[in-house]
């Protein structure tokens, strides 16, 4: 049989059915729109349904969104276990902004906190560094590429640089770098340890609170836990850019919070400030802990987050 014979063949059976439906008088096309019409209400009606029976949460039993942080779902479990406070009573509020373990802030807050270095960073790099090389350039493998050169510009003999992901020929960049094989990074899951991703890093922490600043690129998706988690250790954390780093809008509690921190694209002189800690520390116990209780912060007003909201305002005022 030849192509253009069995083509015709299949599409006489493919048109069969519709035909069937139009000789019995109802146009084949408006059926079909009719179809969808029905198909689309259903769907709708389902997607109400579910958003009525479903709270919006990133976390805890009613959890609706998926593929986010399972460190950030352990560790806002434990706080909540910590808090005594019913799961499902909590605030709409509550359940989307990540939340960290009274016990842990207790931890941080016993550490030596004299300053030793001005900057650190501890985390991932080489990721993204690897799906670039393999062709792949979507935001989430771009976001960190400012790293290292403001490492090389900016980091001296004193600073910190643990890139946790590095592999065999890895070569330090300074004096600074000391990311090693096989280092321990609790962002990411150890499949031996059940309770890995509600683990405490004391060093981790300790490196931060030693640190006038953090550098919180994004990751996987514009934002970091490393961003929140400076700010307990009483570290300012530095952004590249609003877009790449606390862009996520699904994040907009926390975004919401009015943190100080420093954002190299608004060219300011990274200063140290003691006010800016206090004033991060006061904000972060009431909202990201339950320690004060269920303390809320409400939907944003003008439909975006707060760090989004700073990128209309600025894009506005430069067409002005």
């Amino acid at each position: 049989m030849s192509r253009a014979c069995s083509c015709s063949i299949l599409a006489a059976l493919f048109l069969l059915p519709h035909a069937a439906l139009a000789f019995q008088g109802l146009p084949t096309a408006l059926l079909l729109e009719e179809q969808q019409t029905q198909l689309l209400a259903v769907h709708t009606e389902q997607a109400v349904e579910q958003r009525q029976s479903h709270r919006l949460c990133h976390w805890g039993p009613e959890q609706f969104y998926s593929g986010l942080s399972g460190r950030a779902q352990a560790v806002w479990n434990l706080a909540l276990e910590e808090s005594g406070l019913d799961a499902y009573n909590v605030s709409d509020y509550a359940c989307n902004v990540p939340k960290v373990p009274w016990s842990w802030v207790g931890k941080i807050q016993t550490m030596d906190h004299t300053k030793q270095r001005s900057y650190n960073f501890q985390g991932a790099y080489m990721f993204s560094v690897v799906h670039q090389q393999l062709g792949d350039k979507r935001p989430q493998y771009t976001a960190r590429n400012w790293l290292i050169d403001f490492v090389k510009e900016n980091f001296t003999d004193i600073d910190l640089l643990k890139i946790s992901d590095i592999t065999a020929g890895y070569k330090p960049i300074g004096p600074y770098d000391k990311s090693t094989l096989g280092g321990f990074d609790s962002h990411h899951p150890n499949s031996s340890d059940p309770h890995y991703f509600a683990s405490f890093d004391e060093p981790y922490f300790e490196e931060m609170a030693a640190s006038n600043f953090t550098l919180c690129p994004g990751g996987d998706r514009p934002w970091s836990m490393r961003f929140y988690e400076a700010i307990a250790a009483g570290s300012i954390p530095i952004i590249n850019s609003v877009a790449f780093d606390t862009g996520a809008m699904d994040m907009w509690a926390l975004w919401e919070i009015p943190y100080k921190y420093y954002t190299l694209s608004d060219a300011e002189p990274l200063v140290y400030r003691q006010d800016w800690v206090d004033h991060n520390m006061e904000l972060f116990i009431k909202y990201q802990t339950f320690h004060q209780g269920d303390n809320t912060l409400g939907l944003p007003t003008s439909g975006l987050p707060r760090a989004s909201r700073k990128v209309v305002d600025a894009e506005a005022a430069s067409n002005a």
